[in-house]
């Protein structure tokens, strides 16, 4: 009888995939790849540009009248923001292509913890930056009013 019970909660508990819902999530997957590996890339960049920024600041420090070096460490940990979505939007990629590939639902379930991470990230990342241009809007008003424009 218990046995009986556990096939059918089983059976209840098995997610199913349509073959249109396939190739969605098969096209999804192919395009966070691409957007993971040019973040990546980008990423890089910043780097290389904060190390640029860097190199720069000595020579630089007699022209600008702010210290361009804040710039550079801005751009390393921007880079450093920016790393775990693009890890997020890669596994999730990965973990999908397996899922579909093998029927595999413990990798489905992965790419979807995945996929739910990068868009948390996201979601917590915005929120931070709305909050934050306001404030940054009321410290530019105060410093160019005690500057006197």
């Amino acid at each position: 009888m218990e046995n009986l019970e556990t096939q059918g909660t089983e059976i209840k508990n098995e997610l199913l995939l349509e073959t249109q819902a396939e190739v969605y999530l098969r096209e999804t997957a192919k395009w966070a790849k691409f957007l993971a590996i040019v973040g990546f890339i980008f990423m890089g960049f910043m780097v290389l540009g904060s190390f640029a920024v860097f190199a720069l600041a000595g020579s630089m420090a007699s022209i600008l009248p702010f210290p361009i070096g804040g710039i550079g460490f801005l751009y390393l940990v921007l880079a450093g923001v920016y790393f775990f979505p693009i890890y997020y939007l890669l596994q999730f990629a990965n973990n999908a292509k397996l899922a579909l590939a093998g029927k595999s639902k413990q990798s489905l379930t992965e790419s979807m913890k995945y996929m739910k991470s990068h868009y948390k990230f996201m979601g917590i990342f915005t929120i931070v930056m709305l909050a934050l241009y306001p404030i940054g809007m009321i410290v530019a008003v105060i410093v160019a009013a005690s500057q006197g424009f």
